[in-house]
């Protein structure tokens, strides 16, 4: 017998008195600027790219203010061997780990990136791999089954196809990829890019430098030492993937990647309690957990005494 569910939507509704909640749009020196410079706010929270990160600490230092930053990432996605020892679900678990690099069209700070395979796989991984990114379909977000859209801006827009383009000519070959998608009708103008691999070596500005877009750069490891190495070889440190049937492996991968998270088996999984922030040029600070109010809150310390006799020094 079948099971019927009824999902029922509760609309919430919550009053804040006046001046609780600001909005304040404008660019970076009409807002970001001023809000962190200004002498009546006492705490800053900031995310988005290193560089601005920078400035904003720089604002903040005028009148000691504490800054969070949640920054930018370069995060590796780490496949071992043993992915590949049976065709089954957790193999098709793991492309489609590969493939979220592509998720909301490469614009997040924690994309998977920076693809390293071991060496004794990777050409049969990933021609599977390829397979399994010429599924993906682009087009308008307005459509159920579209899996990524367009690039938020001309800007961002330009800015992938240059990265691109220096990675040809630093020596990286696009196994897919590699240049904008143009859409008829209602989509035409839209700033689409078809998702992208980079093959090539972890030295490269492809591998080094946040792109924001469905651009994956991948190259090879032979071994577990080498591929920390690898994984570690980057200003950034938000997050990262480590992918083996081995649980010892992936528990001494994810105690030595440098990464604030560090998915184990999975990628792109945000619950609200886990911790979420970056380790060296990927911010400071920590948000989700209950430990990000301790980044909002002062300790004080409030000595009371409650004997009438003097401590005798004097």
């Amino acid at each position: 017998m079948g099971s019927q569910y009824q999902i029922c939507m509760v609309p919430l509704s919550i009053t804040l008195k006046t001046g609780v909640l600001n909005v304040v749009n404008g660019f970076g020196v009409e807002a970001g600027k001023p809000l962190a410079q200004h002498s009546g706010i006492s705490k800053v929270a900031f995310t988005g790219e290193t560089t601005t990160g920078r400035l904003i600490m720089q604002y903040a230092s005028e009148n000691i203010i504490p800054v969070t930053l949640e920054l930018g990432g370069k995060s590796p996605n780490i496949f071992f061997a043993d992915v590949m020892n049976e065709d089954d679900d957790f193999f098709d678990k793991a492309l489609e780990g590969l493939t979220m690099f592509a998720l909301n069209s490469g614009e997040v700070c924690t994309c998977p990136s920076r693809a390293l395979i071991e060496e004794s796989i990777y050409d049969s991984f990933m021609e599977r791999a390829i397979e399994r990114i010429k599924k993906i379909k682009t087009g308008s977000p307005l459509d159920l089954s579209t899996m990524i859209g367009a690039q938020a801006s001309n800007d961002q827009y330009e800015k992938i196809l240059s990265y691109i383009s220096i990675g040809k000519e630093e020596g990286a070959k696009a196994l897919i990829g590699g240049e904008a998608l143009k859409h008829s009708g209602e989509l035409s103008g839209g700033y689409y890019i078809a998702p992208t691999v980079l093959e090539g070596k972890n030295n490269m500005r492809c591998f080094q430098e946040e792109i924001f877009g469905p651009v994956l750069a991948a190259t090879t490891f032979k071994n577990e030492e080498e591929a920390l190495t690898l994984a570690n070889d980057t200003l950034y440190g938000l997050g990262a993937g480590v992918w083996s049937r081995d649980g010892t492996r992936c528990y001494r991968m994810g105690r030595g990647i440098k990464a604030g998270r560090v998915w184990t088996n999975c990628y792109h999984h945000y619950p609200a309690h886990a911790a979420f922030g970056g380790y060296k040029q990927s911010g400071i600070g920590r948000e989700n957990h209950k430990m990000m109010l301790e980044h909002y809150q002062q300790t004080k310390n409030l000595r009371v005494s409650y004997s009438p006799k003097a401590l005798g020094f004097f």
